[in-house]
């Protein structure tokens, strides 16, 4: 009997939910940009993926990932603000991560942490000619060790390195100790890489070199960062069954960690949602409890006045006709968008719509007391400050607040639907009011048949 009716309700409702949807999303995106929630929730994703529960480790290897040149062109920088990308594409990933893993084997990372001891009090040599010559020698020894795992020259090669750091200790007897502290881990470390690239001899799998590089740079991470060893070992697992295919194998690896950033991402994206779905409700509230934009008031009105409704089911079809497949009129939402303006705008579309909202300020008489927001002793009322029509100074109150349990809880009701609906998104909305106007456009408007019949 009121299907018609109560469809055109139906309309101007998701109309009005999908303008404050737009307001939130607006607002979300700005306070999105301002706290770099996306680019700070895929630093921390990434953080875990590399260190796992060790913080250090992760904080370390992200520090490295971002300052590499694929992740740090995706950067955006200015003379005093530097920002984090807060997308990176799977294959970027991937291929840094690879070259950060190959650098640990080709720079000797576990010599350098070895003789980070030495070098730390190589720097607090006090004498400038006596340092100098120290920090020589010392990277004549970093210089060695990274052409040892650059090539493969065996126990002899070691061996010589071994005797090089004596001889420095010899000659730099304060830094005897930490020498000899440090020669058993070099020692373990080269004889688990020349182990290893005998078995890669013996197997024949020299042909896909980038994977063997690999494998030794994460031989090179295991004492350094083993979080990363064991996940990424366990990812190029896999891909040792095609080391004999040529390019296959590292093809599959790489597929691998991809897939394996991709998961993380997805993890991310669901987090990230949850959060902006919060978020979105909760400024829905607000730009409510701001505007006084009660549902369950504005459902009302449009029931009684078949006018207000009409128009405002003519202009949500105008606004459903802009585009057939994506959302419109979210132009003012790019990042940036002043909240003040934002909220400027609602109204603006509000009072466009001929809608019931905003708060009703009404003079009053306060008797001779003071107006005052709160009231602190007897000679104060609760009011607002404002003036009238003749520039008078007056107070005033809010005509149209609840005055009882009843009408307090239907506009708590009608403002929480509000914040709820707003919490939905514009797409979503966007997409009811389409299938609401195409099943409106599917019959004649009863209030139309009759004033063509007439």
């Amino acid at each position: 009997m009121y299907l018609q009716e109560i469809l055109e309700v139906a309309i101007g409702l998701v109309f009005m939910w999908l303008v404050l949807s737009i307001s939130a999303m607006q607002f979300q995106e700005w306070i999105a940009n301002l706290f770099k929630w996306r680019a700070k929730g895929m630093e921390g994703a990434i953080r875990s993926m590399l260190g796992g529960l060790d913080e250090g480790q992760g904080k370390e290897l992200t520090e490295m990932l971002y300052k590499h040149p694929l992740i740090a062109s995706l950067s955006s920088s200015t003379r005093f603000i530097h920002k984090n990308p807060s997308y990176i594409p799977a294959g970027k990933f991937a291929l840094a991560l690879f070259d950060i893993v190959i650098s640990a084997g080709t720079e000797a990372w576990p010599v350098r942490k070895a003789l980070a001891e030495v070098e730390a009090q190589v720097a607090s040599i006090a004498n400038p000619d006596q340092k100098k010559l120290a920090e020589e020698d010392l990277q004549a020894l970093l210089a060695t060790a990274k052409q040892i795992a650059r090539t493969r020259l065996g126990d002899a090669a070691v061996d010589s390195l071994k005797f090089q750091m004596q001889i420095y200790g010899e000659n730099y007897p304060e830094f005897k100790p930490a020498i000899e502290l440090a020669l058993p881990q070099i020692d373990v470390y080269y004889q688990k890489m020349i182990e290893e690239q005998q078995k890669v001899a013996l197997g024949g799998q020299d042909k896909d070199l980038t994977l063997h590089q690999l494998r030794l740079g994460l031989l090179a991470m295991e004492t350094i960062y083993p979080n990363t060893k064991k996940a990424l070992g366990a990812l190029l697992a896999g891909a040792e069954e095609y080391a004999k295919q040529g390019e296959q194998g590292l093809a599959t690896a790489r597929k691998n960690v991809e897939s394996w950033f991709n998961d993380s991402m997805d993890r991310l994206s669901g987090w990230y949602k949850r959060r902006a779905q919060f978020i979105a409700f909760t400024i829905g509230i607000v730009l409510a409890l701001l505007l006084n934009v009660d549902s369950i008031n504005v459902a009302t009105s449009l029931w009684r006045e078949p006018t207000l409704r009409q128009a405002i089911v003519a202009n949500a079809t105008a606004y459903a006709q802009q585009s057939q497949t994506s959302l419109p009129g979210t132009e003012s939402g790019q990042p940036g968008t002043s909240p003040v303006a934002s909220v400027k705008e609602l109204q603006q579309q509000l009072t466009a719509l001929n809608l019931p909202f905003g708060w009703t300020l009404t003079p009053f008489d306060t008797g001779g007391k003071q107006c005052a927001l709160i009231p602190i002793n007897a000679d104060q009322v609760f009011g607002f400050s404002g003036k009238d029509d003749q520039g008078q100074s007056v107070c005033k109150y809010v005509s149209n607040f609840p005055i009882d349990w009843s009408s307090g809880l239907a506009k708590f009701a009608g403002l929480m639907m509000t914040g709820a609906a707003a919490a939905q998104g514009a797409p979503f909305w966007f997409d009811i009011l389409k299938k609401l106007i195409n099943v409106r456009s599917a019959g004649p408007n009863p209030a139309e048949k009759e004033k063509a019949a007439g």
